[in-house]
């Protein structure tokens, strides 16, 4: 069985562990502090089994105060979901989380549109587009933009099924690192 570890990265209230909710079935915020306020503090954790794939979520907290976790969690995925809401778009922390992830060397990803169903499409074209300006020039600018709603299970399935092209992608490229670990062991 493959395995994929996926990060969620943006603001906070932008819907990035109801998105690890809907498509695992597993709540990540599990401390009693977080369900009382409503917003992830620590790194928080989820499986989906698809088929062949195992996907390990890694949610991280959107608050600027947890920025700490967000970098610990942020270290050593494969896959960065960075999670926009459709109904305030790119804010603070979406920059910043994105930023770190560069800085970490996360080379594979998309952009992850949440709470479509709370917009217009106008609205959705005007976030999409700020989406495509934030990543140009980056390894997202080639990466889908995928519009969801995990509330109504909107956009979901497609989700799931970029999975698929994604491991392939990232399989390639952890064996890319390793001959280049490998090379650069050689020259010690």
């Amino acid at each position: 069985m493959s395995s994929l570890i996926v990060g969620t990265a943006g603001h906070i209230d932008h819907g990035k562990s109801a998105l690890v909710r809907a498509l695992t079935g597993t709540d990540p915020d599990r401390l009693p502090e977080e369900k009382r306020r409503g917003i992830t503090i620590d790194l928080g954790f989820a499986d989906l089994e698809l088929d062949d794939l195992r996907i390990g979520f890694v949610d991280v907290p959107g608050h600027e105060r947890f920025i700490k976790n967000m970098l610990a969690g942020a270290h050593g995925i494969d896959l960065l979901a960075l999670v926009i809401a459709a109904d305030e778009g790119v804010m603070p922390q979406t920059r910043e989380h994105f930023d770190i992830c560069r800085l970490l060397g996360v080379r594979n990803g998309l952009v992850v549109i949440t709470k479509s169903d709370l917009v217009d499409e106008d609205m959705l074209v005007l976030v999409e587009d700020e989406a495509r300006e934030l990543v140009a020039g980056s390894f997202l600018e080639a990466a889908p933009i995928l519009t969801v709603s995990s509330r109504t299970g909107v956009g979901l399935d497609e989700l799931k099924r970029n999975s698929r092209r994604w491991e392939r992608v990232c399989r390639r490229d952890r064996r890319t690192s390793l001959r280049a670990c490998r090379s650069i062991a050689r020259f010690r």
